[in-house]
């Protein structure tokens, strides 16, 4: 057998093995700095292409998150370093939520304005620290809305805590005579 020819095959095997543990090396070194940097620990939770879950292992090659909607998500540690990973729970576990409100035209605004003040501050879940804020948003077609922003304690209230505000927002606005609008449209035949 011809050396050349030899090492060409060589060669070309040494490149094509080199190109397939690429990607193992890196996921392998990527686990070390997870390991010793801790830019996310097991039981936090975080934020994975704009979806909810729980890391719920770190290994050498690859770690797995619980994913909010059920199923489980396993993640190359090279992508956990490479993209942007979101550590809700790195340090504190609060999060500013925001409801929008919407009301009729011809609604007294600063009526409105403490009516969504009072539901939100009368929510036990609510932080009193930052405060609630209340701002108008802009006129929409139909109605004029506000946003509502607020603090939580911990991110797994999220969904229960804005349901919740949403209800109450309802409820409050009903009591107090506040017209909720509908899309409406004027069509003129000739």
């Amino acid at each position: 057998i011809p050396i050349d020819r030899l090492t060409i095959v060589l060669g070309a095997l040494g490149v094509g093995i080199g190109l397939g543990l690429q990607g193992l090396v890196s996921n392998l070194v990527s686990g070390l700095i997870i390991a010793f940097e801790k830019p996310v620990n097991v039981g936090e939770i975080i934020e994975v292409n704009g979806k909810l879950g729980t890391m719920s292992s770190i290994g050498f090659r690859s770690s797995i998150v619980n994913m909010v909607d059920g199923p489980c998500l396993i993640i190359p540690n090279s992508d956990i370093l490479n993209n942007h990973l979101v550590n809700w729970t790195m340090g504190k576990n609060r999060r500013r939520l925001n409801v929008v409100a919407s009301v009729a035209y011809g609604s007294d605004l600063r009526k409105v304005k403490e009516v969504l003040m009072e539901v939100v501050t009368s929510n036990e879940f609510v932080m009193k620290d930052p405060a609630p804020i209340i701002s108008a948003k802009e006129f929409s077609d139909s109605s004029i809305d506000l946003e509502v922003y607020f603090w939580i304690e911990h991110i797994r209230n999220t969904f229960p805590l804005r349901s919740e505000v949403i209800m109450s927002i309802h409820e409050a606005f009903r009591r107090e005579g506040i017209q909720i609008p509908f899309p409406q449209r004027d069509i003129h035949i000739k």
